[in-house]
């Protein structure tokens, strides 16, 4: 029996992704080490895994990344100089044989580079590939076209990642990676929860990139079948940035009255505030996603990766309004592959929201369009085929 020590980002994107690997590595006998926070506990241990916490859960809560992906890394790097100091001594104590981390978790890239423990990638979202992209490259894409503010929020944010990493870096003798390093966090092992037709440019990853599909848990409890006969339109933006109340009355005007039902995910926001919805919504704080997505025609979300895969492997096609990061690449790569169209703020006006929405339930090829995607998930392992890969390579 070998122990794995995962270290993770604490948020549901990133967490819910490798729930299932970890389950079937416990399985197969491994001792499996899960640093999370108290809100996850519950989640973890039910994997069968050992939860440890990283402590004070405030401090992972994302803030709204205005400086956009230099935000990210100043948020990040951050996190690192608050967790490394007492997560170090007792990754010793615990002498893994190997760490889980995730592509994002610049801390475990760090706490490999000082235990010189082997670790494997494991990425809940795109990744980047240091010998396919320049730091130049990355930058221009990331800040060629955006506005002036987000651009001075930029340079701010990179001071901020600068400096910290320099004290860090000092302090336990690593180095600490620039811009493609950081999203790319290659190890000599990387396990991809979605599959190489999806990612972007997947033909283009070599050997250690492992594409194993998307880790959607079938739901025990499916939602009873409706009797009423009108398409179904869920509409969520997620769990994190989903304090959108101009946009839910949007959606109000756009689908009220259609012959849609429309159930909408609000989270946290003022439902008094959004006024009266129509008769054909229904509104909840939460749902059971994929229950809803079983039965769903169209998608109408922000593009987070996670909810993007649950929507096509039940081959859902899509609206996506990104509000950040990544979710802009989640996007585009699904009305690339002619699977949903992109929702811009220009967009939002409801008269375009319906054509846009019209659009994607009468035009068939939306639908073959996740299909195909969906295939490609069902095709790539999932799962049971990541924790063999893991399982080989940490033989090795």
């Amino acid at each position: 029996m070998s122990t794995a020590v995962v270290l993770n980002l604490p948020e549901y994107g990133h967490m819910n992704a490798t729930f299932a690997l970890v389950a079937e590595l416990v399985r197969s006998g491994e001792r499996v080490v899960y640093y999370a926070t108290e809100p996850f506990r519950e989640r973890v241990e039910a994997t069968g895994a050992e939860y440890r916490c990283y402590g004070d859960p405030s401090i992972f809560r994302p803030p709204a990344h205005s400086g956009g992906l230099y935000g990210v890394m100043a948020f990040a790097i951050g996190l690192a100089e608050r967790v490394l100091p007492g997560l170090l001594p007792e990754l010793r104590a615990l002498a893994p044989d190997y760490l889980l981390i995730d592509s994002l978790c610049v801390w475990g890239n760090l706490a490999r580079q000082v235990l010189e423990t082997p670790a494997a990638m494991l990425g809940s979202v795109f990744v980047t590939d240091e010998r396919r992209m320049t730091v130049e490259d990355m930058v221009r894409h990331a800040y060629g076209q955006v506005p002036r503010e987000v651009l001075l929020s930029g340079i701010d944010a990179l001071n901020t990642y600068l400096m910290t990493a320099q004290r860090i870096d000092r302090q336990f003798g690593t180095e600490s990676p620039n811009m493609v390093e950081f999203f790319s966090n290659r190890q000599s092992l990387n396990i991809i929860f979605t599959s190489r037709y999806f990612h972007l440019a997947g033909d283009a990853y070599d050997d250690t990139y492992k594409f194993v599909g998307p880790s959607i848990e079938a739901s025990a409890n499916p939602e009873a079948a409706a009797p009423d006969p009108r398409p179904l339109v869920y509409i969520s933006m997620g769990s994190i940035f989903n304090d959108l109340p101009d946009f839910y009355r949007a959606c109000f005007e756009a689908f009220g009255g259609a012959e849609y039902r429309v159930m909408m995910a609000t989270g946290k926001v003022d439902r008094a505030a959004l006024g009266a919805a129509p008769e054909n919504f229904e509104l909840r704080e939460f749902v059971p996603q994929l229950q809803v997505l079983s039965q769903a025609s169209l998608f109408v979300t922000h593009g987070g990766m996670n909810s993007v895969s649950e929507a096509l492997w039940h081959e859902v096609p899509l609206l996506v309004f990104p509000q950040h990061g990544d979710q802009h690449l989640v996007a585009a790569r699904a009305a690339e592959l002619g699977a949903g169209l992109t929702l811009r703020p220009p967009d939002i006006e409801p008269r375009k929201l319906r054509e846009m929405g019209d659009r994607v339930l009468r035009e068939p090829a939306f639908r073959a369009a996740a299909r195909q995607i969906a295939g490609s998930f069902r095709d790539a392992g999932g799962p049971r085929r990541a924790a063999s890969e893991i399982l080989a390579w940490s033989r090795r």
